[in-house]
């Protein structure tokens, strides 16, 4: 687990640091532009070239440019050509910034002028550019001088590819380190060099698509200087079979977990299928898929590990479905069951007698956004120990939260624990960066793994299944809820290198799941 910081956070843990055991700002801020050079170094040696390089040093006037102007020197001190140019009002310079400039100063670096850095006489010939002119402070958009350094930077990139590294100190600049937002215009960094924990913004869209390799590197910000107040947010980024609990010895089927898949319709086959295949493969004793007479002999066929029970569509199905969930200790409901007569009859049957655990995807949850009564039957469920796990995609959450899908996504850091907190249940709200949310915990999870392949029908169904199996396991349902996303995506991240992000099917997903939880 890692933590992903808002601004507020690490300016708090950075002045800690500072304030209350005793390590400088310029300690700090020296230690983080070595971090910064040495990733400079690493990258020109990959190029086994002798001549001199040419670095520009962008800096603001806050702290951050004061990183700037200590790189500017640590370079020149290791044979780099340097130009150093300060961008901003001179009067707003920070004390550090200030003192790091008189240094250069006696070590034969004098700011240049913008104006002539973009003249004939610099034009196009930097190896390097240095990116330190905004750190995770910003907050509005970017106009002026700043604007017009942002798209020189990334003219010269255009220009020549990847005979250019560009180098974000801390974050590129325009990029809002609290949501990811494009604050205007931004730097299109090669390699972004980040201070001890990694910012929000560096790992939401847009702005991750803006960092290049992101190198999170220790300062002496530790987690000591939290004091007790832990980041809001983390991620996954290690081996999956790091956070899988272990399997007892002397365990069975029966109590490996059993999950109930009420999934598919007489015009929907594939969802039942997808979902039970996920579930088995992640580790479930035994699953019994629920479906239309329709889809038995594609089950059979497909998953002849899987149990079946069948209804007709005229058939009432309320005695056969409580028995299924009276066998079950789990139970995923919603992939393919359609909002018609009959997936209205199934998940009232299961909100109103359902005592085991609980999944909820896709159709069902339409159909709670289209009932009142469901909606708060929904927010009684999770007593007595029973744990529920709600999976929208974003349209899907919109509909449930009352909202835009554009609101949504603006706020998809917010609004999924509102939800949570209101249903009484943990919130996994699907997107690009898809967001867990727990009514019994203070932490968001903000998945990192997977890719724009997994934008496939099918998907969603794979990941109900996932999750309806680990929930069977001594765990929370937000643990649950987290760990499936994570092994979801690094599935989707395993069939994209397999088969392309055009090519790759949600069965494609499903079956890369022998290989990661191996």
């Amino acid at each position: 687990m890692k933590y992903a910081v808002t601004s507020q956070e690490m300016k708090i843990y950075d002045r800690n640091t500072s304030e209350v055991f005793g390590i400088s700002g310029e300690v700090l801020m020296e230690r983080a532009s070595l971090k910064v050079v040495e990733r400079i170094e690493e990258w020109k040696s990959q190029r086994k070239c002798e001549r001199r390089y040419r670095a520009l040093v962008f800096a603001g006037v806050g702290n951050n440019g004061g990183d700037g102007a200590v790189i500017a020197r640590l370079l020149k001190q290791k044979g780099y050509i340097v130009t150093l140019v300060v961008v901003g009002d001179p009067t707003k310079t920070s004390d550090l910034l200030l003192k790091q400039l008189k240094i250069c100063e006696k070590y034969g670096i004098a700011p240049a002028t913008f104006s002539n850095v973009t003249s004939n006489l610099y034009s196009m010939e930097w190896d390097i550019i240095v990116d330190a002119l905004f750190g995770i402070g910003l907050s509005r958009n970017i106009t002026g001088s700043f604007q017009k350094a942002i798209e020189y930077i990334n003219s010269c990139k255009e220009e020549k590819k990847s005979d250019l590294l560009i180098a974000a100190v801390d974050i590129p600049s325009g990029i809002n380190a609290d949501n990811g937002q494009i604050m205007g215009s931004a730097v299109k960094a090669d390699i972004t060099v980040t201070f001890n924990q990694v910012k929000l913004g560096e790992i939401l869209y847009p702005g991750c698509e803006y960092v290049g390799c992101l190198y999170v590197e220790d300062v002496g910000i530790t987690d000591e200087s939290f004091l007790g107040k832990e980041p809001a947010a983390f991620y996954f980024d290690e081996e999956i079979k790091r956070l899988l609990p272990e399997r007892k010895k002397d365990s069975n089927k029966g109590t490996n977990g059993k999950v109930l898949i009420i999934a598919g319709s007489k015009n929907v086959s594939g969802a039942c299928v997808l979902a039970a295949s996920a579930c088995l493969r992640s580790g479930a004793g035994m699953v019994k898929v629920l479906t239309a007479t329709e889809n038995a002999e594609i089950v059979k066929s497909l998953l002849p590990e899987a149990l079946i029970d069948v209804y007709e569509d005229f058939e009432p199905v309320a005695d056969k479905l409580i028995k299924d969930m009276e066998w079950a200790d789990a139970v995923v409901i919603g992939p393919g069951i359609g909002i018609d007569m009959k997936g209205d009859e199934l998940l009232g049957i299961v909100l109103e007698s359902c005592k085991k655990h609980l999944v909820m995807d896709a159709d069902a949850l339409n159909l709670v956004s289209m009932n009142r009564e469901y909606r708060k039957l929904l927010a009684e469920y999770a007593v007595a120990g029973r744990k529920l796990i709600l999976t929208p995609h974003l349209a899907e959450f919109a509909r449930l939260y009352g909202k835009s899908v554009t609101d949504c996504k603006a706020n998809i850091l917010t609004y999924p624990k509102e939800l949570a907190k209101e249903l009484r249940c943990t919130v996994v709200c699907k997107d690009a960066r898809t967001v867990v949310s727990d009514s019994n915990e203070k932490k968001i999870y903000i998945n990192v793994s997977g890719n724009d392949g997994m934008a496939t029908a099918g998907s969603g169904d794979v990941l109900s299944g996932i999750i309806g199996a680990l929930v069977c396991l001594e765990n929370s349902s937000f643990e649950a809820a987290c760990l499936g996303t994570y092994i979801h995506g690094a599935c989707g991240d395993n069939a994209a290198a397999k088969h392309g992000k055009y090519a790759m099917v949600a069965s494609d997903i499903a079956a890369e799941l022998e290989d990661i939880l191996r």
